[in-house]
């Protein structure tokens, strides 16, 4: 911009040159006319619009002249800022390089201080490994010398090895004589274990019970249950295996068998005495005894039966038969297939 205001300047001197030259002109030219003493209207009209227009470029270099001075200024205005802040950039640069500086300083110091703990850590570190290569060294000709010790003690050991080889042989031999004579024996025992098998059946089979009836207050019926008529031996002697249940008299068979039972009642002449032995709800054996001169009557009667899983035995009375007490008893004989 600067240069552009000095070519405008330059340009307004030259008209400004021009304009002094043609008013010379001008007046070399009146004096001519007036020597010529002639028409010379048509150059001043001529002269007098070249005269305005120059009046306007130089009106307009002013105007230029001016906006170009007020550019000028608001140049040199951002200059100077350009110029502060550089300044201050500068002096922020410096700063941060005396920072940098004392910093790399402290950082050298401290690196040098921890440099020298690890060149000293480092001898105490070799001293230590020279200690520990001494006991390495000492510790592999003691190791020698027990890996010797042990190569004699293995010499003698296979001797002795090579010796019970031949008395693991001869054990050998003895062991296949045994292992025959073994399955000899276990040939045997799958033929007895049928028998066997019987024979634990029959020692693990233990059921037996007996039971009597507790006098209540309804004497010659004894305890019984509705309209069955199932006498109820409420008092329980023996109840090996709980096959029998004393709270409604009846006993289940708890594995298929052959089982003995008896009964025996007690009662008074002037009734009907006597009961039924029933399996599961069908008679077997009973006992009778009619109204008589004598005082009471006993009744007893026995029957082996032989009864599936869950078979039940029970007594019952006749129909309008009292009794006033009685026992009931029943064992496995011995349990079937």
């Amino acid at each position: 911009m600067s240069m552009e205001f000095n070519d405008t300047r330059e340009q307004l001197q030259k008209h400004s040159v021009d304009i002094s030259t043609l008013k010379r002109e001008i007046q070399e030219l009146g004096k001519h006319k007036e020597r010529l003493g002639g028409n010379i209207t048509g150059i001043e009209e001529r002269l007098n619009i070249t005269e305005r227009q120059l009046r306007e470029k130089k009106a307009q270099l002013e105007y230029l002249e001016t906006e170009t001075k007020g550019a000028f200024t608001e140049t040199q205005k951002l200059l100077k800022l350009y110029k502060d802040g550089l300044s201050h950039l500068n002096s922020t640069t410096q700063d941060l390089e005396d920072k940098v500086e004392t910093r790399l300083h402290a950082t050298k110091t401290d690196f040098g201080a921890k440099l020298k703990e690890v060149q000293n850590n480092s001898e105490a570190l070799s001293a230590e490994l020279k200690e520990q290569k001494a006991e390495a060294v000492k510790f592999m000709e003691e190791t020698g010398s027990k890996f010797r010790h042990v190569d004699e003690q293995l010499k003698i050991q296979n001797t002795s090895v090579g010796q019970q080889n031949s008395d693991i042989h001869s054990l050998k031999n003895k062991y296949a004589g045994i292992t025959n004579r073994l399955g000899s024996v276990k040939k045997t025992v799958g033929e007895l274990k049928p028998e066997v098998d019987q024979l634990n059946a029959r020692v693990n089979a233990k059921v037996a019970f007996s039971a009597t009836i507790i006098e209540s207050k309804d004497v010659f019926t004894g305890p019984q249950t509705g309209i069955s008529k199932i006498l109820i031996f409420n008092k329980v002697f023996t109840n090996i295996g709980n096959a029998y249940n004393s709270k409604t008299g009846l006993f289940t068979a708890p594995r298929k068998g052959v089982y003995h039972f008896s009964f025996m009642t007690f009662g008074y002449s002037t009734y009907t005495s006597g009961a039924i032995l029933v399996k599961n709800g069908n008679y077997q054996v009973s006992t009778w005894e009619f109204k008589g001169p004598d005082s009471s009557d006993t009744t007893s009667n026995t029957v082996i039966l032989e009864l599936n899983h869950k078979d039940t035995v029970n007594i019952i009375l006749w129909k309008g038969g009292k009794i006033n007490t009685g026992v009931f008893s029943g064992f496995l004989v011995f349990p079937t297939k």
